[in-house]
Formats: structure tokens, sequence, C-alpha cells
């Protein structure tokens, strides 16, 4: 019989893939482009530039009124022109839009 006291141990990675995209363009700009043509309703954003993944935090803008929302976006150097348009499109609630995502990467190319 062991009578050796249990021990438990728990290890919580996140693990994340995100492609790599290492063309070059500002990619801060292009959100803010993206946010102007998507216009999300009754929603504060804010971009930033990240080291790592992309992500998106957002709450509830007490000050901003009844469904106020806000939201801050960090983008990192390696983030693709469809990654982030998908990443906003989904903030903005049109994701399932057919071609969102489409025409905001060729609206930036033009």
């Amino acid at each position: 019989m062991d009578l050796s006291p249990t021990r438990y141990e728990y290890s919580d990675r996140e693990q994340r893939f995100e492609p790599a995209d290492h063309e070059r363009f500002d990619r801060l700009e292009f959100a803010v482009q993206a946010l102007r043509w998507l216009r999300p309703k009754r929603m504060t954003v804010a971009v930033y530039t990240r080291t790592r993944h992309l992500q998106i935090d957002r709450g509830r803008d007490l000050r901003g009124g009844d469904g106020a929302t806000w939201a801050i976006v960090g983008i990192p150097k390696t983030a693709s022109r469809r990654h982030i348009a998908h990443a906003l499109a989904e903030l903005a609630g049109v994701a399932q839009v057919p071609f969102v995502v489409d025409i905001l990467v060729a609206r930036a190319a033009n």
C-alpha cells in the first residue's frame, strides 16, 4: 500500500495558431480604414500594436448610454489583411455577410 501523499499538478498553457504574413503595410491604418467602412453601431474602437496574437477586448460603455459598447483591438506586426478584416467584421457583427472580408481586403488594395 502506497501511503505517500497524493500530488496534483495542473498546467494551463494557451496555444494559438495564427498565420504570419510578412507583407509590409501599415496594419493600424488598414484597421482604422476597415472600421470606417464597417461603422460598428454605438461602438468606440481603439487599435494598437501588439507583439503577439491579434486580440480584441470589449465591454459596455456606461457613459455612452443604452447599448453603447467599446472595444480595444491589438494587432501584431505579422497579422494579414484577411485576418484583421475578419476580426473587425466579427466585432461589427457582419462576419456572416457574404464577401465582406473580401471586399475589405480589395478596398484596401485600391
